[in-house]
């Protein structure tokens, strides 16, 4: 799984970074501050697979239940619709349930219907098809809103978005250059942060969410988790100390706030104290059951010797990860690295070669070059894992797939650069990776 959390199942994975809407207005009374989550940050699966485990404090329920009361009472209000779509939405972000994606759809529908040319109707609906990893649609959707408002910032964030789960980097970046032509806020600066990053250019990557930590007027969770992304730069740029901090004012404006709980155990797996990590992880997956903290876990019990624990863990993982399949949620990708790190390798080629055909992204081209590596067929493996690096990507798992597939058909050279840049990008990103990666690297000539 991603590691950086921007495209899940949720980035994973990071679609990825999209702030979420401000659905705990009166309805009708303010325009969204950002876009609906999309993939990177909404989808996720409960940790017990039957239901979820929803936050009970959140404000967002009172909205939720007092925009049901609205349309129930009106089925034509408009606004209303809208509005409850966007706060169903919300709780899909605070709740990691997938099944939330149906009513808030049912939602939006009904304000389309009502209303064909409210822009915010048609980037609620692009944020939720971001969310289900339909990215060609979500494309569509966000061109009809820019069509409507060609400076509306979420409207533009869905259609970056899209494009880069789409693979299509050059248009991203032009889509990006469009957004900060209308302005520099959270929703933008994000954005490009993340293009930057894919990019390999982690200082600018860091200045932009810097910046973006700054935004006034936002809600303490998109804060939370604005500081929870600025510690993952900060661990890349090589400060874990100053990334420390990021996580801990994170964790005080949100006590429970799992993306931070889960960087500080990726703190704790690179300092090798795998016991910290295990519990930080546990209470991550607790709060907010994501499998990319199941399977963390799940890496971790296996690095400390806990292996029935893992086994465990990562049966966990497999029917979260089905559950999003189930609800309508798009997983080859996700599926593919899971099944090659922790189930059958043949299953997992399928899954990359399919996500690979729909989205030809870095990522996908990564997921397709470690199930090949898995198979032994290690001179396709590497061509789809130069392919995986294509811009410049520093990301540590990448450049560890990368690394152990170079000494597999012999390239030391290679070996060497990509497996120690994972290490030093972030000795955490992964328990078992990262000890993988040092034994590649001892045992290189």
């Amino acid at each position: 799984m991603n590691v950086r959390t921007r495209r899940c199942l949720m980035p994973i994975a990071l679609a990825f970074v999209v702030i979420a809407c401000g659905s705990n207005a009166p309805s009708g009374t303010s325009r969204p501050s950002g876009a609906a989550p999309s993939a990177a940050d909404s989808a996720a699966v409960p940790s017990a697979p039957t239901s979820p485990r929803p936050s009970t404090t959140s404000p967002t329920i009172a909205t939720v239940a007092r925009l049901e009361a609205a349309v129930a009472a009106n089925p034509n209000d408009e606004a209303s619709q809208r509005d409850l779509g966007y706060a169903l939405l919300q709780r899909v972000r605070e709740t990691a349930d997938p099944t939330l994606y149906a009513p808030a759809e049912a939602a939006f529908d009904a304000a389309l219907r009502l209303a064909p040319d409210d822009d915010l109707v048609l980037v609620g609906i692009g944020g939720l098809q971001l969310g289900k990893h339909q990215f060609a649609a979500a494309l569509v959707t966000g061109r009809k809103a820019v069509a409507l408002s060609p400076n509306l910032d979420t409207a533009l964030a869905v259609v970056v978005d899209a494009l880069v789960e789409l693979g299509r980097y050059s248009e991203a970046d032009d889509a990006a250059s469009a957004m900060l032509g209308a302005g520099t806020d959270l929703t933008t600066l994000t954005r490009v942060s993340y293009l930057a990053e894919l990019h390999g250019k982690l200082d600018i990557a860091l200045k932009a969410m810097h910046q973006a930590s700054l935004s006034p007027g936002i809600a303490p969770e998109n804060v939370a988790f604005t500081e929870a992304l600025l510690g993952n730069l900060l661990v890349y740029t090589g400060d874990p100390t100053a990334a420390a901090v990021a996580y801990k004012r994170a964790l005080v404006l949100v006590p429970a706030h799992a993306p931070s709980l889960a960087g500080e155990g990726r703190l704790a797996v690179g300092a090798g104290r795998l016991d910290d990590a295990t519990a930080l992880f546990q209470r991550a997956a607790d709060i907010l059951p994501l499998p990319e903290y199941v399977i963390a876990l799940g890496d971790a019990e296996t690095a400390a010797g806990q292996t029935d624990a893992a086994t465990r863990n990562f049966k966990l993982a497999r029917a979260e990860i089905q559950i999003f399949q189930a609800t309508g949620v798009i997983v080859d990708v996700d599926l593919a690295l899971f099944e090659a790190d922790h189930g059958d390798p043949a299953a997992a080629l399928g899954f990359a070669e399919t996500g690979y055909k729909a989205t030809p992204t870095v990522r996908a081209a990564d997921a397709l070059a470690w199930a090949l590596h898995r198979l032994g067929r290690d001179t396709e493996a590497k061509q789809r894992s130069d392919e995986a690096l294509r811009l410049g990507s520093r990301d540590p798992l990448f450049r560890y797939h990368a690394g152990a597939i170079a000494a597999a058909v012999g390239d030391v050279k290679d070996a060497r650069t990509d497996l120690e840049l994972a290490l030093a990008t972030d000795p955490g990103f992964s328990a078992t990776g990262a000890a993988e990666a040092r034994r590649i690297l001892a045992s290189l000539p």
